[in-house]
This record gives C-alpha cells, sequence and structure tokens, in this order.
C-alpha cells in the first residue's frame, strides 16, 4: 500500500491543481496561466474548492511484492484558499509558511500497513495496523509548475518508524491536457525496516523464510507520471502509473527476493473527477 500513496501523490491534473503539495501563494502572486471553464492552474483557489469521483488503483499487495491488487478508490481532494488541503492520497496538511517560492507547514497522512490477507503465503509474518503518520513538509518552487520538497513524518503506532521523502515535480499544460512526471528518494529508518522487510527468528520458523533485521537506509527510488483531461463542464478524466525500485535492505529482505517477491514496485491507475467551487 506505500506505492499507493507514491503514485497518487504525484497525481495531478483536473482532480486537483498540484497533489504532492498545495500551490505556492504570495505576496505578489507568481504569474500563471488562467483557469478555463473552471479548471487549469491558478496560484490558489478563491475559496473551497473540492474534487471527487470513482476510480480504480493496482497496487502491489505489499512492499516488496511481486503480484497487483485492483482496488476501488475515492478520488477526493479538499483545498480551502492557500491554507488548508486535505486528500485521500496525500493527507492533511496546512501551509504555515506561504512566500513566493517556498511553503512549509504540518501534514498527517495515512499509512495502510500490510493485512494478514497480504502475506498469506508466509504462514507467521506479522500484520501491521493502519496508522497516521505525523511530521512536516517545506516546498521549494523555482517556477510556478515544479517543486521540490523535503516530508519528514513519523509514524504514530502501525510500522512505527520514521521515514523522510525527497520529491520532484513537474507540470505542463497543453490545451485541454495537463501532464506530468516526478521522482522520489526515500530513506527509511530502522525501525520502518524492520517491520516490513525484516523476518524475526520466530517468523523465520514459521514462514520459511531465513531470519533478517534490515538497518535504516535509502529505501527506494520513483518515478511518476499523469495525464489529466478535460471532458467538458467541470468533468475530468486522470491516468497515472509509478513504478519505484527498492534499494539496500529493503531489496535485500528475504520478503523481496523470495519468489513472491520483487524490488519492482509498479501502480498504475484512473479516476473519473469532478470539480466543485465555492466560498
Amino acid at each position: 500500500m506505500r506505492a499507493l500513496c507514491f503514485g497518487l501523490g504525484l497525481m495531478l491534473g483536473g482532480t486537483a491543481a498540484a497533489q504532492t503539495a498545495p500551490e505556492s501563494p504570495a505576496p505578489v502572486p507568481a504569474p500563471a496561466p488562467k483557469p478555463r471553464g473552471g479548471f487549469g492552474f491558478s496560484p490558489y483557489p478563491p475559496g473551497w474548492q473540492i474534487d471527487v469521483g470513482p476510480g480504480v488503483l493496482a497496487v502491489p499487495q505489499y512492499p516488496g511484492s511481486n503480484a497487483l491488487r485492483v482496488l476501488p478508490i475515492p478520488a477526493l481532494d479538499i483545498r480551502y484558499k492557500n491554507q488548508f488541503f486535505a486528500s485521500v492520497q496525500q493527507g492533511i496538511g496546512y501551509n504555515l509558511v506561504n512566500e513566493r517560492h517556498l511553503r512549509a507547514g504540518p501534514i498527517l497522512r495515512p499509512e495502510f500497513g500490510r493485512t494478514g490477507r497480504d502475506i498469506a503465503r508466509f504462514a507467521g509474518l506479522r500484520r501491521i495496523s493502519f496508522a497516521p503518520e505525523v511530521g512536516g513538509f517545506i516546498a521549494w518552487q523555482p517556477d510556478f509548475f515544479t517543486t521540490v520538497q523535503l516530508e519528514v513524518r513519523q509514524a504514530i503506532g502501525g510500522h512505527e518508524g520514521l521515514v523522510a521523502d525527497l520529491s520532484f515535480r513537474k507540470v505542463k499544460l497543453a490545451g485541454k491536457w495537463t501532464l506530468g512526471y516526478g521522482g522520489r528518494l526515500r530513506f527509511a529508518d530502522q525501525r520502518y525496516n524492520r517491520r516490513y522487510f525484516g523476518v524475526t527468528p520466530a517468523e523465520a520458523v514459521t514462514s520459511g523464510l531465513a531470519a533478517y533485521a534490515p538497518g535504516g537506509d535509502l529505501n527506494d527510488v520513483g518515478v511518476s507520471a499523469f495525464a489529466s483531461r478535460r471532458l467538458g463542464g467541470k468533468w475530468s478524466a486522470n491516468g497515472f502509473v509509478s513504478y519505484s525500485r527498492l534499494l539496500l535492505d529493503a531489496a535485500d529482505s528475504p520478503i523481496t527476493r523470495s519468489r513472491f517477491g520483487s524490488a519492482n514496485q509498479v501502480t498504475v491507475g484512473a479516476t473519473l473527477s469532478y470539480r466543485f467551487r465555492f466560498q
């Protein structure tokens, strides 16, 4: 499920002007293309903006799995001016710092964990419960369509680890299309890696995997792309794909190296969304 947050977190377009981070307001707003028919980019919504609709997503069964599972997902993104943002994909955040090229503030993201069904092939391997990850972000925008962001989060429950994401995003407008791509490096501490990729001696006995105790280091590197097209009125269709490669201790885990595992992690999805705006 970790791939879900990455793949959707980099999806932009009609559903949201910027998913990985909110738009960058400024005391003197940077020039930006004028919205067309309720879509397009603007420095920030004039009031409340809500994008909602159905979607479908194919994600790895668990971090390190070589199999995908297909899930129905809601396309939901809520924003208020240049201050508040919330979505299923991005979590909940607030811009405490709002400068021309710099934003920063607190963020809370959902971490979906690992269910017993996800890892049913490995008897006795622990499940990891759903938990919030709480932290902060700082984002630099050299121009309106480019964002570099650092985000650090601590899980409250669940894997109980610390993760840090350094991401890049680039967006382009082309007629009715909004196109973009991005990349990310993730660091995970020892606690995170041992929960998701470690195997205790007791788990080794029941699962058939070798005991393994990873440390904290770079967890993965990933790239992502999206395309969104306005369909008329306030509707839009959106597609996205992401690929990440597990690294170092995560890639060397017996879970990843098993015949059911892979260091290559892919997420593919599509949504249909409708936009509401009100003061």
